[in-house]
């Protein structure tokens, strides 16, 4: 090599193996580090049964907008619309078009006022707060096994619910009233 030639080859080399240390990847944008991500997609790409789930809750309602989100290890789709009445929704459902949330998007003053001062607590500003009513499907599964009544909470990927932060204990706790209900005093039927 002649005398300065390798400084354009060393300022490459330098810029590719800083790219690398930097994290340059091929992952999406909106994916995060825990696997994460959510991306607006066309109905086209969205599956026919989870099209057709989300076409049913949104009724004569022109659906806007559709994403593909990443949760969990597990792949959903939303669809956003806004009803008649003006009210902004959004539902996510699995694949196969298994509802899992709706949203709705509700004026502030019909929020409970528990939810309203938990979150002026929270430090929200009492005015230009944007709420919405969430409504999660979970799948409760009551079973006996040995001599106990069990109740476990299932989302719709199979996941066991956890509720406010902690694993929920609903398999470890028995249900008494179901228990005196269910109760057929040991006799076959």
């Amino acid at each position: 090599m002649r005398n300065g030639s390798w400084k354009p080859w060393m300022i490459g080399l330098l810029v590719l193996v800083a790219g690398i240390a930097g994290g340059w990847s091929a992952c999406p944008e909106d994916e995060d580090a825990a696997g994460e991500s959510e991306r607006e997609v066309t109905g086209d790409e969205v599956p026919a049964a989870a099209r057709a789930a989300l076409q049913g809750l949104a009724g004569k309602a022109e659906i806007t907008e559709f994403a593909e989100e990443v949760e969990h290890g597990h792949t959903f789709y939303e669809g956003s619309w806004t009803s008649a009445a003006g009210v902004r929704t959004d539902a996510l459902v699995t694949p196969e078009g298994t509802v899992v949330e709706i949203e709705e998007g509700i004026d502030a003053a019909k929020a409970p006022v528990a939810v309203l001062a938990a979150a002026r607590q929270a430090g929200a500003p009492d005015e230009g707060l944007r709420v919405e009513r969430k409504t999660t499907f979970l799948y409760e599964i009551k079973f006996t096994a040995g001599e106990r009544r069990h109740e476990k909470l299932f989302t719709p990927d199979g996941r066991t619910y956890e509720e406010n932060g902690a694993k929920s204990t609903a398999e470890d706790e028995d249900d008494e009233d179901d228990d005196e209900a269910d109760d057929d005093d040991g006799e076959d039927d």
